[in-house]
């Protein structure tokens, strides 16, 4: 009977870790190191409260003078190689100020827009450390500022800030018609990006679809 409950125990233990196949950002930051760059990304099921477990991670760390070492983590697998040295300021993980980071994620899920709760759960996230600090891009293909989808972005450095915001191109029509004498210009079908966030205070853009459960 105790055996059975010990082992009972220890696939509850390891059952997240194996049906999420994720990568704990924090077991592989190197806190006191000096790095480069610290890039990463959830492709799926990206939730705010755990945003260190990512789908891949990619740290770059200074080697000598004409070479850095890039360390790529997917999964069980990690890969190193050298590669030309960057020109960017070296930095320690520890510069970042993680409480700020932890409090705003937590309230991430009851920031609400618009008079809108903003989702649980986004589509893919990706985020980067440098000197300047961490930022974050959560997306949500659900959530749209007009026709044009939405994501949230989340800056990190003295302090946090979150802004809801879409791409500059979209709703743009790139084609052009080449002629003997004049090129057409792009169309502009529908105003997004910049454009579209002024008028936030004036038109309720945001629309939330039904998640499918």
């Amino acid at each position: 009977m105790k055996k059975g409950l010990s082992l009972a125990l220890l696939f509850l233990l390891f059952l997240p870790l194996a049906s999420a196949g994720k990568v704990n950002l924090f077991n592989h930051l190197p806190g006191n190191e000096t790095v480069k760059l610290v890039t990463f990304e959830c492709h799926s099921n990206c939730t705010p409260e755990e945003w260190f477990m990512v789908d891949n991670l990619t740290i770059i760390k200074p080697y000598n003078e004409t070479s850095d070492v890039k360390i790529t983590i997917t999964g069980n697998e990690s890969r190193q190689k050298l590669i030309p040295a960057r020109n960017s300021t070296q930095f320690t993980i520890n510069n970042i100020n993680w409480s700020a980071v932890n409090e705003t994620i937590k309230n991430l899920t009851s920031y609400k827009f618009l008079g809108s709760t903003l989702p649980k759960q986004y589509t893919r996230m990706t985020g980067r450390i440098t000197e300047n600090g961490l930022e974050m891009e959560f997306h949500c293909d659900d959530c749209f500022l007009g026709k044009c989808p939405m994501f949230l972005d989340m800056t990190c450095n003295t302090t946090c800030k979150v802004e809801p915001k879409t791409f500059a191109d979209c709703g743009m029509d790139m084609r052009y018609t080449k002629t003997t004498t004049t090129t057409q210009k792009p169309e502009n079908k529908q105003t997004c990006g910049p454009a579209l966030l002024v008028g936030l205070a004036l038109i309720p853009l945001l629309i939330r679809r039904e998640k499918v459960s």
